[in-house]
């Protein structure tokens, strides 16, 4: 009887983790196809949209570099006071604090830091509006080189979260 008890709960452990590697790779899957271009002005790039929880928290994690003219778009489904850090990216980042209306409130550079730090030690980069609804990640230096700056107005509409 033990045995079979045994058995029944190796099953069930093997089906579970098959089941979660699946979904990761269904939303490994899912993220390639989430590319989007918007017009930065006049410059096109092509933005990786995070629009979920688990995306926004990973963001550009474990990433060594970022093509030229790409980022990544945060989507919040709410207007809100956002924090960003630098947890395991190895090249500094701009990032673009955009309010509700796709109008550019704040730019700040994010430093990279040691990739060994935990998450709790690392610095925050607070918005001071608590009206953001989006971001957007860009190679460090990338607003100031294409002369985008503070009140700069995006066509974000496209972009609300489905929740």
């Amino acid at each position: 009887m033990e045995e079979e008890r045994q058995s029944t709960v190796r099953i069930i452990k093997f089906f579970v983790t098959l089941s979660l590697m699946l979904l990761f790779l269904i939303q490994c899957d899912s993220r390639k196809n989430s590319y989007r271009k918007i017009k930065i002005n006049n410059k096109w790039i092509k933005v990786e949209v995070t629009d979920t929880p688990a995306e926004r928290m990973v963001g550009l994690s474990n990433r060594y570099s970022l093509p030229e003219n790409q980022g990544m778009l945060f989507v919040f489904p709410d207007k809100a006071k956002r924090e960003f850090w630098m947890y395991k990216c190895n090249f500094d980042i701009d990032l673009a604090y955009i309010d509700a209306s796709g109008i550019i409130r704040e730019i700040i550079t994010m430093k990279k830091e040691p990739f060994n730090l935990p998450i709790d030690s690392l610095r925050k980069y607070p918005s001071s509006s608590s009206e953001i609804k989006f971001a957007i990640e860009m190679k460090g230096g990338w607003f100031k080189e294409h002369n985008v700056e503070v009140g700069t107005q995006l066509d974000l509409k496209g972009f609300y979260s489905a929740y």
